[in-house]
């Protein structure tokens, strides 16, 4: 009982923090902007991959951010108009980049269960190399493309900035001929290393602590540290990857801020351009005031892609 009353007090705590976050800037009124739906840029075993392309009506600067839309590795939209209109108003990951100006080209991968990480990371590559082929239809310059989410879309959006490639001329497919590279990412507390998940060869708990949790994101699992390096960002560094900004709170429950710590050291090691900014108390997707973190976001897609 006292375990059940437990969980009850910490989901109404992380309700009351949500709302609170919301609260905060949600009396603002949203961004308008143009939607264009479910545009297709692949498929996949039958299915499209798809992504919506938000424009905002007033003081656009023609630039294009890929917003990936993902959770633990999940990516969804609602079938109802409604739900999905009123999460873009309140959701401070499209307000934050619509109120900045920016072009959105929200996207959607193959989502976990169905697909591993490792099948995500294309997806990406391939909706940055859409958005640069189709780039003057939506009005944005395709040599200056930007990416950026959170959490586990935040480390799609690392893995897409750290593998993206100047096309292959000899492809069947004239979109894979195209650059998938990004002149710009910003990452909100990321999954970095996911060998050192806060602590040296940490994964090892990880595997006792949450089995078939490897499985479901690797899928086979055969030599699981070299699978796990695979999919971490930090092993792709290279001295072109594009320039970064982290975000992360220091009371991250979800993902330890040494997740961007350590990336933004690596960054530094090889004299690349990087910036971190730390939240105090802030916890992960989100806290009160999180608005407020937008105008660094805002400066920093502008110093590297205007």
């Amino acid at each position: 009982m006292m375990n059940q009353s437990l969980r009850v007090f910490r989901g109404v705590c992380a309700l009351a923090l949500l709302l609170v976050c919301s609260l905060s800037w949600a009396e603002e009124k949203p961004v308008d902007y143009k939607a264009t739906e479910d545009v297709v840029f692949g498929h996949k075993d039958g299915m499209a991959l798809t992504m919506d392309v938000l424009e905002p009506v007033s003081n656009p600067k023609h630039i294009g951010l890929i917003l990936v839309s993902s959770g633990s590795w999940n990516s969804k939209k609602s079938d109802i108009h409604e739900e999905e209109e009123n999460r873009r108003k309140y959701d401070h990951w499209t307000q934050g980049l619509l109120k900045g100006g920016y072009t959105l080209f929200v996207t959607r991968h193959g989502s976990s269960p169905r697909y591993t990480v490792p099948e995500m990371v294309p997806d990406m590559n391939r909706a940055v190399r859409f958005v640069r082929q189709n780039a003057a239809q939506f009005g944005v310059d395709p040599n200056k493309l930007g990416i950026t989410s959170g959490s586990s879309g935040g480390h799609l959006s690392l893995m897409a900035a750290m593998t993206g490639d100047d096309g292959q001329p000899d492809s069947k497919d004239p979109l894979e001929r195209v650059s998938s590279r990004v002149q710009c990412v910003v990452a909100w507390f990321p999954p970095t290393d996911l060998v050192n998940w806060g602590a040296p060869r940490s994964y090892q708990l990880i595997e006792l602590t949450r089995p078939g949790f490897f499985k479901r994101i690797l899928g086979d699992v055969k030599d699981l540290e070299a699978q796990l390096k695979a999919i971490s960002p930090i092993y792709l560094v290279q001295k072109d990857s594009p320039p970064l900004l982290l975000i992360h709170g220091d009371s991250d429950k979800t993902v330890p801020l040494q997740q961007s710590e350590i990336l933004k050291a690596k960054y530094d090691e090889l004299g690349l351009k990087s910036k971190l900014i730390v939240h105090p108390g802030g916890g992960h997707s989100g806290w009160p005031g999180v608005m407020d973190d937008y105008p660094a976001v805002w400066d920093w897609f502008d110093a590297n892609l205007k």
